[in-house]
C-alpha cells in the first residue's frame, strides 16, 4: 500500500511536470506570451526541484533505515523520523523486521552463551588460534593446565614448555600425538591434537590437550594383570606336571628317604623313571620355546619405514596367498582408494603383520559355501590413512575379541597367542594402532590405522 501511494505521488508529479513542459512549449510558440512563458519556466524548474528532492527524500529515508538496521538503534527514534516523510506506513513493517533481526541476535548470542559454557565445562584443554598464531579462544582447562590467567599468541606457549610448543607446530591438522612432559612439576602424558577448518573464509586452528597418564596407568595395570593370567597359566601347565614327575622319580627311587641300591630297582621301575625324565625334558623344551616367544614380542625390533606402494604391496600379497585361496575355495579381493595411495612404512612388517591376518581369516572359515577374504586401502573422513582385512568367517565373539591382542591368548588349539600382539607393538612402532570388530559368522574386519 505504501509503494502505491509512492508510485501514485510520482507519477502525478511527472504528469503535472510534462503538461507544464508542453505548455511551456505551446508558449514559446507565441511571441506575445512574455509573461506566461516566464511563469511556466519558473514553474517547472520548482517542479523539477521537488521532484529531486522527493526522490532524494526516499533514498534518504531508506539510508536511514538501513543505517537504523546496521546500528541496532531502537524503532522509536526511527519511527518519529516517519511522521513527515510519505513512509510513515512502512513503520509496522519496520517493526516487524527490527523484531525478527533483534530475535535472531538473541538467538545467536544465547547460542553463542551455551557454546561458552560447553567450551569451558569440558576437562579437555582447547586453544583455537589463527594464521598468525594469534590466540581466538582459550577454555577454562587450558588455562588452569599452564597456569595463566590468558594467551594472546600460540607463541608463547614457549615460555611455560618448549616440548608442548614445539609438538604443536610440528603436528599436521588430524594428527594426534601423546607426550611425556612436566609442568608445574607434575608428571603428564599429555595428548595433543591439531585440528583446522575455515570459519567465515577464515583459518582456524585448534588444538587438544588432554592429559591421559591415570588412563595409561590404569590400562598398564590391567595389561599386566592379563599378562600374568596368560604367564601363570602357561608356565603352571608346565611347572605341575614337572614337579609332580619329580616326586614321582623321587619315590621310585627313594625308599624311607634313602636311596636305592641299584640292583634292587627292577626293570618296570627304571622303564617308569626314564619316562618320566623324557616327559620332564619334553615339558623343559615347551617352557623354554615359550620363553622364546616371549622374549620375540618383547624385544626391540627397529623399523625401517619408507615411502612404498600399497598396491604394489597388496598385487604381491595375492601372489604370496594364492596357492592358499586356491585350496581353501576362498575368492580374495583386494582394492586400493585412491590407486596411487604410498605409506611410509617397513614393508616387512607391515607384510608380515598382513599376512598374518590373513592366514587367522583362512583359518576362521568352517562349512560356509561362500568364503571371501577382502582386502581394502583407504582413506576415511579424517584423512587417516587405514588397511581392512574383512572375511565373513565364523568371527569373534565379544569376549574375545576384548582378550586377542593379550599376549600368549589363544583359541586354536595349535595357535601360538603371540601374532596379534606382535601385529599391535608392529603398528605402534610405525605410530599407528590396530582394532578388531566382529558379528559371529558374518563379518569380521581387523582396521590397521597408518
Amino acid at each position: 500500500m505504501v509503494y502505491k501511494k509512492y508510485y501514485i505521488n510520482i507519477s502525478l508529479r511527472i504528469i503535472l511536470l510534462l503538461a507544464n513542459c508542453l505548455l511551456f512549449s505551446f508558449a514559446l510558440l507565441k511571441s506575445n506570451y512574455l509573461y506566461t512563458i516566464s511563469f511556466l519556466g519558473i514553474l517547472i524548474l520548482f517542479q523539477g526541484f521537488l521532484l529531486i528532492r522527493y526522490i532524494n527524500q526516499s533514498n534518504t529515508f531508506f539510508e536511514r533505515f538501513l543505517n537504523y538496521i546496521k546500528e541496532s538503534n531502537t524503532t522509536l527514534n526511527f519511527n518519529r523520523s516517519l511522521e513527515d516523510t510519505p513512509f510513515k506506513g512502512l513503520s509496522s513493517y519496520f517493526f516487524a523486521i527490527n523484531e525478527i533481526i533483534q530475535n535472531a541476535k538473541i538467538e545467536k548470542e544465547n547460542q553463542y552463551q551455551f557454546l561458552q559454557y560447553i567450551f569451558n565445562h569440558v576437562n579437555v584443554g582447547l586453544i583455537a588460534f589463527d594464521k598468525n598464531y594469534k590466540v581466538l579462544l582459550i577454555n577454562s582447562a587450558a588455562k588452569k593446565l599452564f597456569g595463566i590467567e590468558n594467551l594472546s599468541s600460540i607463541n608463547l606457549l614457549d615460555r611455560y614448555n618448549k616440548k608442548i610448543h614445539h609438538s604443536i607446530s610440528v603436528l599436521n591438522p588430524g594428527e594426534q600425538k601423546v607426550l611425556p612432559t612436566t609442568i608445574n612439576g607434575k608428571n603428564l602424558q599429555l595428548s595433543i591434537k591439531l585440528s583446522r577448518f575455515k570459519l567465515l573464509d577464515k583459518e582456524v586452528s585448534l588444538i587438544s590437550l588432554q592429559d591421559i597418564k591415570s588412563e595409561l596407568d590404569h590400562n598398564e595395570v590391567e595389561s599386566w594383570q592379563k599378562l600374568n593370567r596368560v604367564l601363570t597359566h602357561e608356565i603352571m601347565n608346565s611347572v605341575s606336571p614337572i614337579i609332580g614327575l619329580s616326586n614321582n622319580i623321587s619315590n621310585l627311587l627313594k625308599e624311607n628317604s634313602q636311596v636305592k641300591q641299584i640292583n634292587s630297582l627292577s626293570p618296570e621301575i627304571i622303564e617308569q623313571a626314564i619316562q618320566s625324565v623324557d616327559i620332564i625334558e619334553d615339558r623343559s623344551k615347551g617352557l623354554n620355546d615359550f620363553v622364546k616367544k616371549f622374549r620375540s614380542i618383547t624385544v626391540n625390533i627397529k623399523p625401517e619405514p619408507k615411502s612404498i606402494s600399497v598396491f604394489e604391496l597388496f598385487e604381491d600379497l595375492q601372489l604370496f596367498m594364492h596357492e592358499s585361496f586356491e585350496k581353501t575355495g576362498i575368492k580374495f579381493t583386494h582394492t586400493v582408494t585412491p590407486e596411487n595411495m604410498e605409506l611410509f612404512v617397513d614393508r616387512k612388517l607391515l607384510e608380515q603383520v598382513l599376512i598374518n591376518l590373513l592366514k587367522n581369516s583362512i583359518e576362521a572359515f568352517n562349512k560356509k559355501e561362500e568364503k571371501s577374504i577382502k582386502l581394502i586401502a583407504r582413506v576415511d573422513e579424517s584423512n587417516q590413512k587405514l588397511i581392512e582385512v574383512i572375511d565373513n568367517g565364523c568371527g569373534i565373539s565379544k569376549e574375545q575379541v576384548d582378550q586377542i591382542f593379550t599376549p600368549f591368548y589363544t583359541s586354536k588349539e595349535s595357535g601360538s597367542g603371540i601374532g596379534l600382539s606382535f601385529s599391535r607393538n608392529i603398528l605402534k612402532l610405525h605410530g599407528g594402532s590396530i582394532d578388531c570388530r566382529s558379528i559371529p559368522n558374518e563379518e569380521t574386519v581387523f582396521t590397521l590405522y597408518l
